[in-house]
Formats: structure tokens, sequence, C-alpha cells
């Protein structure tokens, strides 16, 4: 994939995430004939429209795929919009776009107000892998938002792995991505107790501690929903269809045990120490992934490209 295509789909997915989220709103102001102004589409259409008009020529035949992609969106948020009113079964009395602040790990899009003082915050996200993100699953917080939330890592145990790794800094941890792949290694070992497991390959790992992984699970459910207590709809933006749950959602959690669980392989690509990408499943299904990234977009042809960017934190669907 050229650099100029990566931004150019970045630019058109960027345009597609909100255009999802307005078109939304307003097939649910249209379906139920509230006197609300609708939405303006222009700005996020406009951004997609000009993503399409400078693809490369070696990537014209994408002009038609993300085309689809806009119709798909369209129909999915008319379908959706329709499902959305007859679960709630109360009259919609207005639509707000909530303000794209995620602070405190708050995931609503929407925010529908109903009858009878009910309301509805509804995290709304475009999905082509068969993966969603949690609030705040994008994070270059290394602690904080990742191994002390899903893996209940103190300050000074977090601190004691990067001293143990000769890591004497933040700075120098995040000098390279696959510096932080250790770090999340050593993590998902200690943490979950593992045993049979080589840091190259934990496709044999075996678990020892499965409050570790209960604790991580009820975790994710929580940031799924986000700290606003969101309910998620998934637009599949490549078929048009509408998701509901993540696997993990019909996961009966509390009754798990450790023979249940495996890992993803994280097995790292030839000539790499350490893989960037670790996972967890259940039954042999996966359930969430890690990914340790690099940094893109402008950076990708410069010395900084190794630099980290940040873990994201992903549930099935």
């Amino acid at each position: 994939m050229s650099l100029q295509f990566e931004i150019i789909e970045g630019k058109f997915h960027d345009g597609l995430g909100t255009y999802a989220e307005l078109t939304l709103a307003n097939s649910l102001i249209e379906i139920a004939k509230i006197s609300q102004p609708f939405f303006d589409v222009s700005n996020s259409k406009a951004k997609m429209l000009e993503a399409i008009e400078i693809l490369p020529i070696e990537h014209a035949s994408n002009k038609d795929i993300f085309k689809k992609e806009i119709e798909n969106i369209e129909n999915a948020s008319r379908h959706g919009a329709a499902q959305i009113l007859l679960q709630m079964q109360k009259p919609l009395i207005s639509v707000r776009h909530a303000a794209r602040d995620y602070i405190g790990a708050k995931a609503g899009d929407l925010i529908l107000e109903f009858a009878e003082q009910s309301v509805l915050p509804l995290s709304v996200k475009t999905d082509k892998s068969g993966r969603a993100a949690v609030a705040e699953g994008q994070t270059p917080d290394i602690w904080a938002k990742w191994a002390n939330r899903y893996f209940n890592v103190s300050e000074i145990e977090f601190n004691s792995i990067l001293t143990s790794l000769s890591f004497s800094s933040i700075a120098e941890l995040k000098a390279h991505y696959l510096n932080v792949s250790q770090v999340v290694a050593h993590i998902l070992i200690q943490k979950l107790e593992l045993v049979d497991y080589q840091l190259n390959d934990f496709r044999h790992a075996k678990i020892g501690n499965i409050a570790a992984i209960k604790y991580l699970f009820h975790q994710l459910l929580h940031y799924k929903a986000g700290t606003d207590a969101c309910r998620v709809v998934i637009f599949d933006r490549t078929t048009g269809k509408i998701k509901w749950e993540a696997l993990l959602d019909a996961v009966p959690i509390d009754n798990l045990t450790s023979e249940q669980i495996s890992l993803l392989p994280s097995r790292p690509a030839k000539g790499r120490p350490i893989g960037s990408t670790f996972g967890i499943k259940v039954n042999g299904k996966t359930i969430v992934t890690f990914q340790v990234k690099h940094k893109r977009g402008a950076a990708r042809d410069t010395a900084r490209r190794n630099d980290f960017s940040d873990i994201t934190t992903r549930l099935q669907i």
C-alpha cells in the first residue's frame, strides 16, 4: 500500500465515520417524524468525495469500492434507525450529535432523548474487519489506559517491568514500537500467569490465572459501552449489515475455565524479535486483540517510522 493511498483511505474513512453518525441521526428524525432540523452531512460527504477524486491511478478501482461503502452506510442507517425505534417502543423527542470528546472513556456519538425522560447514548461504528474498538481503545497511554485498565497493573508493577526490560524511561520505551510489544508480552505473561509459552510464540501457552481473564473481560464489556453506558451499533461498510453485539457479549464470563482460554500465536514477522498483535481466544474463537502500532501517515517514510504510536484494543464481532 502506497503512502499516498494510505493517507487518502484514512481521510475517506474518517469522513465515512462522521457520515454514518449523522445519516443515522437524520434517519431517526425522518422515521420518528420529530420537528427537528436534519443534521448537515455536507462536510463529511465532501471529505469522502474529495478523497475519491484524488485517488492515484493505480488505486482507481477503489472509487467504486468507496462509493459502495457510502451506499451501504446509508442503507444500514435507515434500517438501524427503524430497529432502534422499534426496540425502544417510546416516542423519540430529539437527537443530539455528541461532541467528539471522549475524555473519561465516553463512547456516545448520538444522544437520543425519548418520552418519559428516557435517554439512550448511542455509539456508531463502521467496520470491515470483523472487529470494533472499545472506548478509548486506541491510546498511546500504555499504563493508565491499557495495562492498569485491563490487567490491573499498578504503576509500581509497570515501572518494575520497564526496569526488568532495561528501559530507563517512557521516552526510551516509545522510541520503538516493538519495545512496547515486549512490555505487552510480559504483562500477559505475568498477570495471566502463563506457562508453556515462548516470548515469540504464545500458541501453546496455558492460563494460570483465570480470575485475571474474567477481570479483563468484564472491563472490556464496560469500555465497549463506555462510561456513559452506550448502546453500540456497528455498520458493516462492505455489506451494509447491522450488528449489535461482540462475541464477548455471549461469553458466560463468570463460568469460564482455564481450559477454555488460549492465545493468538503472536509470532513476529520475519526478522523481528517479537510480534506486535496479541489476542485472547475462548473455545478457539478470538475474542479480543491488542495491536501495538508504529507511526503511520506522514511519518511512514521517515526516521520516526518505528516510533510507538498507540495500542489498539478491539473486540471481535
